[in-house]
């Protein structure tokens, strides 16, 4: 990120404390900073030990919005309310305990949350791509091949490099890709049941505010051929989605208004 971000970061959300490690700095910043020895964090018994115990009220982290729309915002998402989308998708998308999770997306989007902890309501497994490699489609499907990973996340753009390099060579280990972050093009999505054509494509939508993905469309390629834009589909399990007019009454179906989220996220 930018240094102008970042402080921004630190002082419109009134950060107290920075953990760092050496040669990581921020330029202001008038809080404490502490650098954390990684090595002394794994191998030995020590200060960063002693944790706060976290209910489920409390924060378990706050995210920034892209500020696309204007100022950058401060979303604070509760322990509940992660546990809560997680939850949700384990009973939409049950994993198994062989199932491998392909963990390549940055801390500072909200798609992580899942990549790092959705595998701990299975027993099923997180393999963390190497740093620079989610950068390149030959390295992710070398991972993908040689690891076994069967779940994996897409930006659409960054789907559409993939699938060039799955032209070359498949990996037939996915069984589920997730799109989200932007639209999903009809036309991606075709071309992707086409190259993998035993792999699952699921759209997902959600604003930062609404804890990572309010609603996940599940893509058909039947249903889907003949579509100008793909649909959203359906909330999560604990998330209500509404259409509403101006004045806040419920639109009638095939009325067009302003999507409303609410619920447990």
């Amino acid at each position: 990120y930018p240094e102008e971000r970042l402080s921004y970061m630190l002082k419109d959300s009134g950060a107290a404390l920075l953990l760092t490690q050496p040669g990581l700095k921020i330029p202001g910043f008038s809080g404490k900073t502490l650098e954390v020895d990684m090595t002394a964090l794994a191998n030995e018994e020590s200060e960063y030990h002693s944790l706060h115990q976290a209910d489920s009220d409390s924060l378990a982290y706050v995210i920034y919005t892209s500020g696309s729309t204007g100022r950058p915002k401060g979303v604070a998402v509760e322990h509940r309310q992660a546990v809560s989308f997680l939850t949700g998708m384990q009973m939409q998308f049950p994993l198994e305990e062989d199932d491998i999770i392909m963990m390549k997306t940055s801390f500072s989007f909200d798609a992580s949350v899942w990549q790092l902890f959705w595998w701990t309501l299975s027993g099923a497994s997180a393999y963390l791509l190497p740093s620079e490699w989610e950068k390149d489609p030959a390295l992710m499907v070398k991972a993908i091949r040689e690891e076994g990973v069967t779940i994996a996340h897409f930006i659409p753009a960054m789907l559409n490099s993939f699938l060039d390099q799955a032209e070359i060579e498949a990996p037939r280990s996915l069984k589920r890709v997730f799109a989200g972050g932007e639209p999903l093009a009809p036309h991606t999505a075709a071309r992707f049941s086409s190259l993998l054509p035993e792999t699952s494509l699921v759209h997902g939508y959600g604003p930062t505010e609404a804890t990572v993905d309010a609603a996940f469309y599940a893509c058909n390629p039947e249903l889907d051929k003949d579509r100008l834009r793909l649909p959203i589909g359906k909330p999560v399990p604990g998330a209500r989605l509404y259409v509403l007019d101006p004045h806040l009454a419920v639109q009638p179906v095939g009325v067009a208004g302003e999507l409303y989220i609410a619920g447990a996220g």
